[in-house]
Formats: structure tokens, C-alpha cells, sequence
């Protein structure tokens, strides 16, 4: 990413490396996402949590078309696949190493 300083990208590069808190954050972006409509200890089951499941809900007190509702679910699981892949192009981003060696004489 060319918009980012050298020192955006190290601290990018340490975050990355530290695969706790990589999977930690994640873990919280994703969390609401990737759990709703799930069992969680100590909660009452809710499908109404599911996003997907809460939209065709709402459909039978104001009927949306399958047609809309594909729409919605499809532009739902879009966001889900971006912010995976922001964080599969996270742990990409690195800072470029200069080689430091020193050209070799081939004469010699």
C-alpha cells in the first residue's frame, strides 16, 4: 500500500506478528457477525440475532420479495468477504528491506 508511512507499515508488520492480538481483533470486528444467531453460554437462543434470519422475519409482518431479500443477504455476506480479505491484505502489508549486499566481482 503505497498510502502508508514506514512507520504505519512496521507497526502493521508488529501487530501481524503478534498473532494473539491479530486474532484477538479480528475476533471483535468480526464477532457480532460470525456469532449472531449462534448458542453462547449463558444466552437465550435468539435466531432473530442472525442478520439473514432477523430480515426474513421482518418480511412477514412487511413482506419483502426473495428477490430484495437475496439482494440484502447477498450484500451482507459481500461485507463479511471484504473484511476478511482487509485482514488477509493486512497481514501482506510489509515494509520493503533494501538488499544491503554488496555486488560480487565475478573476475575474482
Amino acid at each position: 500500500m503505497n498510502n502508508l508511512t514506514e512507520n504505519e507499515i512496521s507497526n502493521i508488520e508488529a501487530f501481524c506478528k503478534n498473532k494473539e492480538m491479530y486474532d484477538a481483533v479480528k475476533k471483535v470486528i468480526l464477532a457480532g457477525i460470525y456469532s449472531h444467531g449462534t448458542i453462547q453460554a449463558g444466552e437465550k437462543p435468539d435466531p432473530l440475532r442472525n442478520a439473514a434470519f432477523g430480515l426474513a422475519a421482518l418480511s412477514t409482518n412487511n413482506p419483502i420479495p426473495d428477490e430484495i431479500m437475496g439482494q440484502h443477504i447477498r450484500g451482507m455476506w459481500a461485507g463479511v468477504n471484504a473484511l476478511e480479505n482487509a485482514f488477509i491484505e493486512l497481514s501482506n502489508i510489509k515494509l520493503k528491506k533494501e538488499d544491503k549486499t554488496l555486488p560480487t566481482n565475478k573476475a575474482i
